[in-house]
């Protein structure tokens, strides 16, 4: 069976990300790589539907790993 890709993004404030490393590293957590993200973001060419107001994206992204 094949599931399909479900991204979930968070995005939060931090004040100090020594404290969110350190959490990490007590709950055992290993790094494991970078990415660089490119986003290519488009509209709906009709007017079908303004993501704007709706709070949602058609997003194509390009992940470089390094």
């Amino acid at each position: 069976m094949i599931f399909p890709l479900i991204e979930v993004e968070i995005k939060a404030r931090i004040s100090n990300p020594d404290d969110i490393k350190e959490k990490f590293e007590i709950l055992n957590g290993v790094y494991k790589l970078s990415l660089l993200h490119e986003d290519t973001y488009f509209n709906m060419p009709i007017k079908l539907r303004d993501f704007k107001k709706t709070d949602e994206a058609l997003r194509i992204r390009k992940s470089i790993e390094f």
